[in-house]
């Protein structure tokens, strides 16, 4: 076998297909090496072989040693009766692992700028093709399309904020951050970094904020945060990360924001969060997290958000939640949740929203707010829940906003808003709602919105809006509403709102006030609700009907009911700013 020649590391090629830096031996070598590759019947001396040659022979053998590896190690596995697929996920294991020798090698090799440690530097500075501002010791390569570093640029060590936002970057050499100890602010985001050098980071003890976002990481080295005592905000988020190593931010005991969220982490370490007693938002939105350990926020005992939206969380365990006590909003939307347990929120005192819509929720405990006094806004909308038990607001006084759309209840029963003193805003469109007891809004006389859109709704039975007073917008629309005697109620309801409203006296202001105001009217007092019969009045809009169309008629003696019903009993006395009693419907 002739002798190999050792030579030096070339610059690479902008290239997307992996490449590896090392030594050189002819191509005859290594075309030669490949037949004898290709001829191995062990496959793990196959796949060595095939790292050997990734490292001795020039990158053009790429293609046929891919080429190679994969049909042979498939005839291996196929004649040891294992699965083709195996034979993939080995080869894209080892090409992975040749990917990352490559890039911890270019970390070396990757062009650097240069940083003096004189002060009187910052003029030089400015002649580099990046924007120095030394009065605030600033350096700002944002949006430059740079590909590498520009080995021009002198970079004052005493820099506090430094740009290379928006850039081309796909990697770093190892001493780009050399002697910036006084660095305050990074931004690396929006870029192609694939890579971080190990102790990357490590002179930048002054550095408070960190924006690594929009980027390719795969991978963290587990050093990479240490000495970072005063780093408080770090945004890893829009990467490709799939897992982070346990006690990796153990160093960072001042951090309070961290932003993990939309990556590919499917599992975290229970000490992951260890020691991050000051941390206050913490994003894990967007990921692929299918359960948490128990532990996790065992030390985040000052979070104020946590934000687990879009993972694939099939269930909380009890006391996993248990330390955070200061916690004021939690996001748990669109994930895979199936019930609410008595004990999970027991110890959110403070929580303030708690939003768990788009999960597959069917059953909540009678329990499960009772500890929530603080909780201001609850959405609970697009789940599977059929039904509310009485009590589950009981102690709910302070909520404003209760979101229940897109769920599967059908009935509302006296009493099941109890509590709800204060709820100024309640969303129940969308659901299979048929039946609304009399007095079921007793208990919520502050309601200002309600929206009862898109139900199997026929009537309102008399006396059920009563109660709420301060409304100012009720939707009523896509509902079967059956204009017989038994709408005179809800007719004669939104008619005296709408009196009331547009300071109207009487019937034919009212009437030509419907005409004039047209849908804008119709929207906010009944939204376009109208009848689904009978056929008479099918497609009539429920505010514009008269009582003699409600309750006069061939129809409505079909179907025995009493042509006409005193008008006291339609419509209670009104004040003196709304129509006679004897007129509204006239």
């Amino acid at each position: 076998m002739p002798k190999i020649m050792r030579m030096q590391p070339r610059a690479m090629k902008n290239d997307s297909r992996p490449r590896i830096l090392s030594h050189f031996i002819p191509p005859t070598l290594c075309h030669h090496l490949v037949l004898v590759m290709r001829d191995m019947t062990d496959l793990s001396s196959r796949l060595y072989c095939v790292i050997v040659l990734f490292s001795l022979c020039e990158t053009k053998t790429y293609s046929l040693v891919s080429y190679t590896c994969t049909t042979a190690s498939t005839r291996t596995l196929t004649d040891s009766e294992r699965s083709s697929s195996e034979s993939i996920s080995i080869f894209e294991e080892m090409e992975n692992r040749l990917s990352s020798l490559e890039r911890k090698l270019r970390t070396v090799e990757q062009p650097v700028w240069q940083i003096s440690l004189r002060e009187e530097d910052w003029e030089i500075c400015a002649e580099g093709p990046c924007k120095c501002v030394p009065e605030v010791k600033s350096v700002s390569c944002w949006r430059y399309d740079l590909l590498d570093l520009p080995s021009s640029q002198l970079v004052p060590a005493d820099v506090l904020k430094l740009d290379l936002g928006s850039n081309r970057l796909s990697i770093l050499h190892r001493d780009t951050f050399k002697n910036m100890t006084q660095l305050y602010h990074l931004d690396l985001s929006s870029n192609l970094i694939e890579h971080l050098a190990s102790n990357l980071l490590l002179p930048l003890h002054g550095v408070a904020n960190v924006r690594l976002s929009n980027n390719l990481l795969k991978e963290i080295p587990r050093n990479q945060f240490i000495g970072l005592t005063n780093l408080r905000i770090l945004d890893l988020s829009s990467n490709k990360l799939r897992s982070l190593p346990g006690d990796l931010f153990l160093s960072n005991k001042l951090l309070a924001l961290l932003d993990l969220s939309s990556n590919h982490i499917s599992s975290l370490s229970p000490s992951i969060f260890r020691g991050l007693g000051n941390l206050e938002e913490l994003l894990l939105s967007k990921n692929r997290l299918i359960r948490l350990p128990i532990p996790i926020f065992q030390d985040t005992i000052n979070l104020r958000r946590l934000a687990l939206e879009e993972n694939r969380v099939k269930e909380l365990p009890n006391g996993i939640l248990r330390n955070l006590t200061s916690l004021k909003e939690l996001d748990m939307r669109d994930n895979r949740l199936t019930d609410i347990s008595k004990g999970l929120f027991s110890a959110l005192v403070q929580l303030e929203l708690l939003e768990i819509s788009s999960n597959r929720i069917s059953r909540i405990d009678t329990r499960a707010f009772l500890s929530m006094t603080a909780l201001r806004e609850l959405r609970l909308g697009h789940n599977h829940i059929k039904y509310l038990p009485p009590g589950l607001f009981n102690n709910s006084m302070s909520l404003q906003r209760l979101i229940l759309y897109g769920n599967r209840i059908e009935i509302l029963i006296r009493g099941v808003f109890r509590g709800l003193s204060n709820v100024t805003s309640l969303f129940l469109q969308s659901n299979r709602l048929r039946v609304v007891q009399s007095g079921v809004f007793e208990d919520t006389p502050r309601l200002q919105k309600l929206q009862l859109e898109s139900n199997d709704i026929s009537f309102l039975p008399a006396g059920s809006l009563d109660a709420i007073l301060m409304i100012q917008q009720i939707r009523l629309n896509r509902n079967p509403w059956h204009c017989d005697c038994r709408a005179s109620y809800i007719v004669s309801w939104l008619r005296r709102r709408f009196a009331s409203f547009m300071n109207l006296t009487n019937s034919l202001q009212i009437q030509q006030a419907l005409i004039l105001t047209g849908n804008w009217s119709i929207w906010e007092f009944g939204a376009g609700a109208t009848c689904r019969g009978p056929r008479i009045l099918d497609g009539q809009s429920l505010l514009r009907l008269t009582f003699h169309e409600l309750c006069e008629g061939q129809w409505a003696s079909m179907k025995g009911i009493v042509p006409r019903l005193p008008l006291d009993v339609l419509m209670p006395f009104i004040t003196s700013r709304e129509v006679r009693k004897d007129t509204i419907l006239t």
